[in-house]
């Protein structure tokens, strides 16, 4: 995860261009349009490390782990970040599309119980999985590579055992796919993240609502 108080260097064009990688993957991913959303950054959710990475939008040293915002959003307090592109700020606030969405993020999200969030080599483990992701193979686990592709990790100034706690992860997902909640940014000046864990209730019981509504509406015009 980037954010502007990290020291990084990247050409301005570069930065505008390349935004379409984060953009696919919300393409190939997105469902439903749930709503909006104005949320708070309010600083690291997890432990953190940090990532030598190289990507066409940023390459560099970028700090990694989940980001805790506020007030919570479909039941959780916590974001990871699909947007190398952009930065954002601790402390600043921001407004969002909420999009359901479903593929290989979600199944990664799933591991959210089995990941020891203390633990930086994990944390940062995830989002380079997630970076892989969003960059190289958000459709096909053949391109799990995270030392090929448009997005490659570098071992030195990266946290120790993040490379090995990717990897896993992204053995553990393989082809599975899962639903997960898309934060994105309407108008591309920040970065677009990603809910984690996926809660489903809130949407669930937004969608059985609107259900039930048509439901009672049908029977009332029928028994007029």
């Amino acid at each position: 995860m980037r954010y502007t108080k990290l020291l990084w260097t990247v050409a301005l064009g570069v930065v505008c261009g390349c935004a379409a990688f984060a953009q696919n993957m919300f393409l190939n991913d997105r469902q439903q349009f749930v709503g909006t959303a104005t949320i708070t950054i309010t600083g690291w959710g997890s432990a953190n490390g940090q990532a030598n990475v190289s990507s066409p939008p940023f390459s560099g040293v970028a700090g990694a782990g989940l980001f805790a915002i506020n007030p919570p959003q479909q039941g959780t307090g916590y974001v990871a970040c699909v947007d190398l592109a952009n930065t954002i700020n601790f402390g600043s606030t921001y407004a969002y599309e909420v999009w359901l969405a479903r593929g290989r993020a979600g199944a990664l999200a799933v591991l959210y119980d089995t990941i020891n969030w203390n633990d930086a080599a994990q944390a940062v483990g995830f989002q380079l999985a997630l970076w892989e992701l969003v960059y190289d193979s958000y459709n096909n686990p053949a391109n799990d590579n995270l030392f090929e592709g448009n997005f490659r990790v570098s071992l030195t100034n990266t946290t120790s055992g993040a490379i090995a706690a990717a990897q896993n992860f992204l053995s553990q997902i393989g082809n599975n796919t899962g639903p997960y909640f898309y934060l994105r940014a309407g108008s591309g000046q920040f970065q677009d993240l990603i809910l984690v864990p996926y809660v489903p209730e809130p949407a669930s019981m937004l969608a059985l609502g609107a259900g039930l509504a048509s439901l009672v509406g049908l029977r009332r015009r029928r028994a007029r």
